[in-house]
């Protein structure tokens, strides 16, 4: 164990109540969380070490420093600029038929020949195919 890790445990603990709670020094747990932002330090790892809770640290940790520059695992980064960027898509084509054709779709059903242009009602269209169905 370093002199600073040592330093560290040294001053920690201020006092522990008959509940079995601990109150913790503040220049401690400062420097509990500088040693974490070392980096590929591990917060559970450094938590351990020390006799502490990993979530109690973590706590701290928000806390005491700048959340938006630790990473998950506890390693410094710089938080990166957010930058937006316009999105563009193409228009899409017309489902309408140009007017220079004439379009349908034709259905040849029951002995009945059936000719759909333009938009269709599905429901009238269904009544139509049931009907020829009931003749069928």
């Amino acid at each position: 164990m370093s002199e600073k890790n040592a330093e560290i445990m040294a001053g920690l603990v201020i006092r522990e109540g008959v509940n079995g709670r601990r109150t913790y020094s503040v220049a401690a747990k400062r420097a509990l969380v500088e040693l974490c932002k070392g980096p590929g330090v591990s917060v559970a790892g450094t938590a351990l070490a020390h006799g502490i809770n990993a979530n109690l640290l973590r706590r701290w940790i928000v806390k005491y420093s700048d959340a938006k520059a630790l990473s998950v695992t506890g390693t410094s980064r710089k938080a990166a600029a957010t930058v937006l960027v316009p999105v563009t898509t193409p228009m899409p084509r017309s489902t309408r038929p140009s007017a220079g054709v004439d379009s349908y779709i034709e259905i040849i059903f029951a002995a009945a020949t059936i000719r759909l242009r333009g938009s269709v009602d599905v429901r009238v269209f269904g009544l139509v195919l049931d009907c020829l169905a009931q003749r069928a």
